[in-house]
């Protein structure tokens, strides 16, 4: 097959190389990996919240913006050093494509991206099936580390600083599931306002591509 037409990199077998002797797994791109489970995220989040308090979901968002730039980087490196071409100048169909392989190959859950809404200068995403969504600070319902990781993975593609707002959430039984959107500053505090006035998903995507 073609290299550059290849459009299940991550999610190929041959993505996970394990040496055994060393006891190191690697993609096959060379880049050192490290598989978490659950409780381990579930302890993570404990011990957040257990050393600063109300601080903890800033502090997950902070983590997941950290991950979320480096595994933006990784994808493009990665991706160019195997087909010889830039993700920048693939086709938005192949973009989508990857990026959708990258997030399930990854255990990061199913992520579902609005282009369109890119002419009203603003992008809406749906993530299904996070590792997160059952794991958070108590009394505090919200995909903070998640938000983080699109927020600083879409700030690397971008033009400048980008502000993910998370605007539904399914275990609040919001009919849109768990979403968000990806917007300039100023237009994300008109999102985070909608937000706070209970506007749901689909209200506020008319609004501001009105």
């Amino acid at each position: 097959m073609n290299r550059r037409r290849e459009l299940n990199y991550f999610s190929n077998p041959a993505f996970l190389q394990l040496d055994v002797r060393r006891g190191v797994l690697r993609s096959r791109g060379g880049t050192r990996m490290l598989g978490v489970s659950e409780d381990f995220l579930s302890g993570f989040v404990v011990a957040c919240e257990d050393e600063a308090g109300s601080a903890a979901p800033f502090i997950l968002r902070r983590c997941g913006y950290f991950f979320g730039t480096r595994l933006a980087r990784r994808f493009e490196q990665e991706l160019a050093d195997f087909s010889g071409q830039s993700v920048r100048d693939r086709p938005m169909i192949e973009f989508d494509i990857l990026l959708r392989d990258l997030w399930l190959a990854s255990g990061l859950g199913e992520l579902d991206v609005d282009w369109e809404q890119g002419v009203h200068g603003f992008i809406s995403m749906r993530l299904t099936n996070s590792p997160m969504q059952d794991i958070g600070p108590s009394g505090h319902i919200g995909e903070d580390m998640f938000t983080g990781v699109l927020e600083g993975f879409f700030s690397t593609f971008g033009d400048g600083e980008m502000r993910c707002v998370q605007t539904g959430d399914r275990r609040l039984g919001d009919r849109d599931g768990t979403t968000f959107i990806l917007a300039p500053f100023e237009t994300a505090k008109r999102v985070e306002t909608m937000v706070a006035e209970k506007t749901p998903h689909t209200r506020i995507v008319d609004t501001l591509a009105a």
